[in-house]
């Protein structure tokens, strides 16, 4: 069975909005550096040097995963029709996190630590506002949607958590909590 409208809708604003940083239809190395530059301003020097060479490390892994899962006509650029392809074959045998291909499971401890500006661990509800607003989305209705928890009369998010609802927001079919991870484009 193939993806529904709303899945393709999904990966499609994840495609345009996270990979495809210059707007040019595709995905290459170049998007990917764009990323960089743009975490580094987002967290406002909270990236140490160590961090940004782990972050550049990683997201290099990241880029020959996915040309290697999804660039099928091998000229070093993921097109959206190649993308969305990928997706296609991953979500009809994703069953975890850990099924995940290895470039998005990679992307889980930036995505919290982009969020955890503070560096505790914890994202706490003003940190994730801040986060949609710094990546322009719009988070209005988070804590009504996720599973982040009271504590201390502050709604917090963990890594752990982050993670479930990452691959919630990859694999779900019908709009539930994780789809809402990344916020809504405006």
């Amino acid at each position: 069975m193939g993806l529904n409208d709303f899945q393709k809708q999904k990966i499609k604003f994840t495609f345009d909005f996270f990979l495809d940083m210059n707007h040019d239809g595709s995905i290459q190395w170049n998007d990917f550096e764009d990323m960089m530059t743009r975490y580094k301003e987002v967290n406002k020097g909270s990236l140490s040097d160590a961090d940004y060479k782990s972050m550049q490390a990683s997201l290099e892994d990241e880029w020959r995963d996915l040309k290697g899962r999804a660039d099928i006509n091998k000229d070093d650029v993921v097109s959206w029709e190649e993308y969305l392809a990928m997706w296609e074959k991953t979500i009809a045998t994703c069953k975890s996190v850990a099924d995940l291909p290895a470039w998005c499971q990679s992307r889980i401890p930036f995505l919290f630590k982009g969020m955890d500006v503070s560096g505790d661990g914890i994202v706490d509800l003003e940190e994730f506002q801040n986060y949609c607003k710094n990546f322009q989305l719009q988070c209005a209705d988070v804590p009504a949607v996720t599973t982040l928890s009271q504590t201390e009369g502050k709604v917090t998010s963990t890594s752990t958590a982050t993670r479930k609802l990452y691959y919630r927001l990859l694999t779900s079919p019908s709009a539930d909590a994780g789809n809402t991870l990344m916020g809504q484009k405006p």
